[in-house]
């Protein structure tokens, strides 16, 4: 008897359809079958080796699994990917075309074909019918049924509001039955008052299917006559949202998007919640990381290279008894994504005179400064917050009669109120004597927020920092309590019209009462956040009424607080603490690493701003010319000067304070680790003041340095520029940095030489950018007649 098997990966949404049809098949025509997932394959490796075809659709099979196909008689084995497996392969070379076609396009009439085919090609006389078309994408509505045309679907559904949302999910889902998690989603923002076109899509161009890829289909459902139909996107797909290439064999496919031309087109939020295709609820629940490393991957870091935000759990797998993987979701997230959705459609459809705005300030506690507030890496944070303020202004937003009139004019506003949190040399009475409070938190009322947290948290926090009612009843060490007046938390910040701008809340800092000593939570990422906190941040968003968080600058303590890594939940106090506002965070596009933390864990749109210019340092000059001096003498042959010039050094480094380590009396060993401490020095790179957010430097001197300091350095793709002008003059660079002590052709040391190369490209650049050069104007006529001007510059 003829067996016939079908090992399914993928999540095998088919599983129960496929095992469906086969034992229908296998009862008329008389053959034994196996249909297993990936995963369970490999308990059936005696029934593969007895196989007569095989049918592949997976990237991963088990060892034992692959020897058993390679071990059985099967005369078919057929890897819908050929890519997969290929040395396994056998039957006609261009079955997986035709067996792909049905597989793949799906639903019962196609994998009853799939198997008649197989059998077929096992010399069975079976019928096997043409593909019966199914829609690659379509509007898909549990109560209205399956649209291909968004008129149609536009005609037929009951609008629930002005507000609509699309959603992106995968055809599979639709075409069998997987759709819980889109269902809920659908109940919910139409419970809420909000319209719904849920799109299923293919996901990836496939040519030789004649599939769209999951951006076509955006374009086709989302977008009318050149304008969005969607207030909002979530998307529940995996992997990228833009275009990057067709199904080919090509391994390069996946790397390049002809552009950006849909995001700008529908120009609104896209939401990817974090899903996770191995890890049920309750298996990522008990996880602390949150989700699986691979599944991170392609549902949060993939999706957000081309613009996809707030990746907060909401679907996990199980696995049903069929073997096939199915949607799990996390209940608290539906509304809770809802609700975020609904917040982003409002702030984009208030009018701006009309939006409130809560600007957070970055304020290290333990400094001991008061004027610690505002900081941000590399960012002029006070003087980026004056204009921006002043930009709203002239965009019509409401920010009161009087804003300072620079950065410095904020701080002394903000200082002089003692808006800050209660640090060292400030207490609470000061704050609030200073009118530097906006706002009071009462027991009550925090109370109705506080109790609104899951008991776990409710639990930890106690633990950590007592009960509220014995914080603000000042039964509890005063030792850890800060920002509490008169029985009230006490909110710190100044208010202009319609935008708040607040320090940060303290977050372990014992204030004036520090001895130094005592920072209960600055080091330890398990203890909460105290009560302050919470209330700080529930006041910005329920009692002032934010429309927006701004973080100003890289980077507060939001991101860093307890919960889980990617994939927050209800009980992560970044989630908890942002609430359902939407999240801006200004940050330095030069520290990706943090960046994306704060992405990931805060729910931040990330506003990346440049870093200063900078320069390399240039310092102990004289130094430096006494040892190039020395080096010289030698090598002439003059040692009683270098004598003489040996004793300078010393004096001139000491006088400095630089001890070099140097096991011999040896003046050469001596003077070579004085230079090498140079080197290190000169080579570091400095900061030309700082960064003003929206408004780059137009220092022409600041700009030269600038640019030829980005390229003092070798990279895997470019040379230095240095090495460049060297190498043009006819000099070993690799030479001249190994010994730079020797006088080459043009009586300078090596090191004077690659100094003076450096400052010859500064000027050289300078000029080109006083010429108004950029980079579609510097022609190669412009480049050969500044390396000329070097090369005169040197004689040659």
């Amino acid at each position: 008897m003829l067996r016939l098997s079908f090992i399914v990966g993928y999540g095998g949404s088919m599983l129960p359809v496929l095992a469906k049809v086969a034992e229908e098949e296998a009862k008329k025509l008389g053959f034994e079958y196996l249909v297993t997932s990936d995963a369970a394959a490999s308990a059936h490796a005696d029934f593969l080796k007895e196989s007569d075809a095989v049918l592949i659709y997976t990237y991963q099979l088990a060892p034992e699994v692959e020897s058993a196909i390679r071990r059985s008689r099967a005369k078919v084995v057929v890897s819908l990917n050929p890519e997969y497996h290929p040395d396994i392969a056998r039957g006609r070379p261009d079955l997986w075309i035709e067996t792909r076609r049905y597989f793949v396009t799906g639903g019962e009439k196609n994998l009853r074909n799939v198997v008649r085919l197989l059998l077929r090609e096992l010399g069975v006389a079976v019928e096997v019918q043409d593909v019966e078309p199914i829609p690659w994408d379509g509007i898909y509505h549990p109560k209205y049924g399956v649209f291909t045309d968004l008129e149609e679907y536009t005609r037929r559904y009951e609008k629930r509001g002005e507000e609509t949302v699309g959603i992106l999910f995968y055809r599979t889902n639709w075409l069998y039955g997987n759709t819980k998690h889109v269902d809920r989603l659908i109940e919910e923002f139409e419970k809420e008052g909000v319209n719904v076109i849920a799109v299923f899509t293919y996901g990836f161009r496939d040519d030789i299917l004649k599939a769209p890829s999951k951006e076509e289909s955006a374009a086709r459902y989302f977008i009318r006559g050149g304008r969005p139909v969607v207030d909002a996107v979530v998307n529940l797909t995996s992997f990228f949202i833009l275009d990057r290439g067709r199904w080919t064999l090509d391994p390069n496919r996946m790397r390049v998007a002809d552009g950006v031309g849909l995001l700008k087109i529908l120009n609104v939020p896209i939401i990817t919640p974090a899903q996770s295709s191995r890890q049920t609820v309750r298996e990522w629940l008990d996880s602390p990381e949150g989700i699986d490393y691979m599944s991170q991957v392609y549902y949060v870091v993939m999706p957000e290279v081309d613009g996809g935000i707030e990746p907060f759990f909401l679907v996990g797998t199980r696995v049903n008894r069929d073997g096939a993987k199915v949607a799990d979701v996390y209940e608290p997230h539906v509304s809770y994504l809802v609700r975020r959705v609904k917040r982003w459609i409002r702030l984009s459809r208030k009018p701006p005179s009309e939006r409130k705005i809560a600007i957070v300030l970055i304020n290290p506690p333990c400094k001991g400064l008061e004027a610690n507030v505002g900081v941000g890496l590399g960012l002029d944070v006070p003087e980026s917050v004056v204009r921006l303020l002043k930009r709203l202004r002239e965009l019509g937003y409401n920010v009161g009669g009087e804003i300072p009139e620079n950065g410095q004019a904020l701080i002394k506003l903000i200082l002089s109120r003692k808006a800050i949190s209660e640090f060292r040399w400030t207490s609470v009475e000061t704050i609030v004597k200073s009118g530097g409070a906006v706002g009071f938190v009462d027991l009550d009322t925090y109370m109705q927020w506080f109790n609104e947290l899951p008991p776990d948290v409710r639990e930890k926090i106690v633990k950590d920092w007592g009960h509220p009612a014995d914080v603000l009843g000042g039964r509890f060490n005063k030792l850890f309590v800060g920002m509490v007046y008169q029985g009230k938390f006490v909110i710190p910040g100044v208010v202009f019209g319609n935008v708040l701008i607040m320090p940060q809340p303290k977050f372990g800092c014992a204030g004036p009462r520090c001895d130094g000593r005592v920072c209960r939570i600055l080091h330890d990422p398990t203890i909460s956040p105290p009560h302050q906190w919470l209330a700080a941040y529930r006041w910005a968003t329920r009692v002032f009424g934010a429309d927006v968080l701004i973080h100003f600058g890289t980077h507060g303590a939001l991101e860093f607080r307890p919960g889980k890594g990617v994939g927050l939940d209800v009980s992560s106090w970044p989630e908890i603490s942002v609430d359902d506002v939407p999240h801006l965070y200004v940050y330095a596009f030069t520290n990706p690493m943090e960046g994306v933390i704060a992405k990931r864990r805060s729910y931040a749109v990330i506003i990346d701003h440049l870093y200063p210019p900078m320069d390399t340092a240039e310092v102990f000059e004289q130094l430096e010319k006494l040892v190039n001096d020395y080096w010289r003498a030698k090598q002439n042959g003059n040692y009683e000067q270098a004598k003489i010039l040996y004793a300078k050094i010393r004096e001139e480094a000491e006088k400095a304070h630089i001890k070099p380590r140097v096991k011999t009396d040896d003046p050469d060993d001596y003077v070579e680790e004085v230079h090498n401490y140079l080197r290190m020095v000169s080579d570091t790179e400095i900061n030309l003041g700082l960064h003003i957010f929206g408004h780059p430097t137009s220092d022409v001197e600041k700009l030269a340095r600038y640019g030829i300091t980005i390229f003092l350095k070798d990279t895997a793709r470019y040379p230095s520029v240095v090495r460049a002008l060297a190498e043009y003059l006819g000099f070993d660079y690799d030479e001249l940095r190994r010994r730079p002590w020797d006088v080459n052709k043009l009586g300078m040391t090596n090191d004077e030489l690659l100094k003076k190369l450096k400052e010859m490209a500064y000027s050289v650049s300078k000029r080109l950018v006083e010429s108004g050069y950029t980079s579609a104007g510097l022609t190669e006529e412009a480049v050969v007649k500044a390396v000329e001007e070097v090369r005169t510059a040197f004689g040659l």
